[in-house]
Parts: structure tokens; C-alpha cells; sequence
């Protein structure tokens, strides 16, 4: 089977969110989505797409029907990774956007594809990602001011909307790399070595 390994940084944050992981070269992409929700850490609750290319050539795979469709727009349900390697050039990396509303950007920089037995793996994973709806960049950098400042006018509200505990910003590698394990089990048939 051959593989890529993917290094994911999560874009526009006062802090590092980033995952180094690897999947299939052809997976397909709404299983690359589920595989990044799992590695990140968010719900699966919002639309997503992914682009490469330049304003000139634009390559997009987006849910066809959506409000935020364009005449770039690929498949998503069809398109695989190598589809996006194939266009990418010399490009270095893709872009991976959740939620269209927060538009969480994250860039995906991929290596070359190797040979490997394993299809999954969640090999890094440094800081927390922002809890859904938490405003995209902007919106959570002023939740974190709000949370860092306990004499700030929203503190008490913020820290309540977070369930009273502190916002904290490391990963939990294990507790990731477990949520990438199931998500490739369920995953398993489709991508047999």
C-alpha cells in the first residue's frame, strides 16, 4: 500500500495546533475528513472542503450543492488525495477548511508517497484545537483573552460556555491517536494493503 504522510498546522492561532499523520495516498476525501476530525479533535458538525492552486487555477473539492460552491469545484465524494497530488504541482501544500461559517484553515503539507503496511497513523500532535463554534481565529483569540484575564467583563461567561474548567492548550496524544484508530477501523476494508 502506499502511503503519505501529512503535516497538518492549523492556521492564524496564538498557538501551535499542529498533527503529523499518515494515510492511504488513495483515500478517499470525505474519509481524509473524517480522519483529520479525529486528529484534530473536532465534532464532524460543519461543511468542509479542500484547495489547491492559485486564484488562476483553482482546484476545489467541495460538497457540489452547497451555498459555497463555484465552478472550481470537484467531487468530493469521488476525489481522492491523489487526486489532489496529482494537480498540486509544485505546489508544497493544500488547504483543508472546516466549517465555512469559523472558516478553520488548515494546511496540509504532504511528503512523497512510500510503501508501508500500516495505512493510519497519528505520529504528532502538539496544542488543543478550538473548541466548534468558538468564532473562527478571531473569536476564540478574544475567548482566550477573555479566559486568561479573570478580571475581564466576559471571564466568568467564557469560562462557564467552557464548562468551568481551563482552556488547555496541550494535546492528548494517546487520546488522539486512539480517535484516529477507530476512525481507520471503520475505515479498514476499504483500504486493505
Amino acid at each position: 500500500m502506499l502511503v503519505v504522510d501529512l503535516n497538518v498546522t492549523l492556521m492564524d492561532l496564538s498557538y501551535p495546533v499542529t498533527r503529523k499523520l499518515t494515510v492511504p495516498e488513495q483515500i478517499r476525501l470525505t474519509d481524509l475528513h473524517l480522519v483529520l476530525q479525529a486528529a484534530m479533535g473536532w465534532e464532524n458538525e460543519h461543511l468542509y472542503d479542500f484547495t489547491c492552486g492559485s486564484r488562476r487555477s483553482m482546484h476545489r473539492w467541495a460538497v457540489s450543492d452547497s451555498d459555497w460552491a463555484s465552478e472550481f469545484d470537484h467531487k468530493l465524494k469521488t476525489g481522492t488525495l491523489a487526486d489532489i497530488l496529482a494537480v498540486m504541482g509544485k505546489q508544497k501544500s493544500f488547504t483543508y477548511t472546516y466549517d465555512m461559517g469559523d472558516s478553520w484553515e488548515h494546511e496540509l503539507r504532504p511528503s512523497a508517497p512510500r510503501a508501508a503496511e500500516a495505512g493510519f497513523a497519528l505520529l504528532e500532535a502538539v496544542g488543543t484545537c478550538p473548541p466548534e463554534d468558538s468564532g473562527g481565529a478571531p473569536g476564540f483569540s478574544y475567548m482566550l483573552e477573555c479566559l486568561d484575564d479573570p478580571a475581564h467583563e466576559n471571564h466568568e461567561e467564557f469560562l462557564e460556555w467552557m464548562g468551568d474548567e481551563p482552556f488547555d492548550r496541550n494535546a492528548d496524544l494517546a487520546v488522539l491517536a486512539e480517535r484516529v484508530a477507530f476512525a481507520a477501523r471503520k475505515l479498514a476494508k476499504r483500504y486493505k494493503s
